[in-house]
């Protein structure tokens, strides 16, 4: 499956966790979203917290690696509502990164 088509996939499913009130998963698949613009060929492994942040540095800008790895930190003591709050970010910024790739359907 194309790079494209995995990142793509990664963020609808985002899309449907956060729409489910699974606000960790929508952030860590938003990551994976953004991870598999990297990825050419089908990855034996899909890399998980706190490697996927690593991981990271080969498709997005150190800010957003940034964002990733702090917002992680900070998930995993959050309570619901901050939980919402960075998965609602981790999916604008998936959304601007992918957005030339996949065009119009994301905005």
């Amino acid at each position: 499956m194309p790079y494209f088509i995995r990142a793509r996939t990664y963020l609808r499913y985002a899309e449907e966790e956060y729409r489910r009130g699974h606000f960790r998963e929508a952030f860590v698949l938003a990551g994976k979203a953004i991870w598999a613009l990297s990825q050419v060929e089908a990855p034996r492994e899909k890399p998980e917290p706190p490697h996927l942040w690593e991981a990271l540095k080969q498709a997005a800008e150190p800010e957003v690696v940034d964002f990733f790895r702090r917002g992680w930190e900070r998930l995993e003591q959050a309570g619901e509502e901050e939980a919402r709050q960075l998965a609602a970010q981790a999916l604008r910024k998936a959304r601007e990164i992918l957005s030339p790739i996949l065009g119009p359907s994301l905005r």
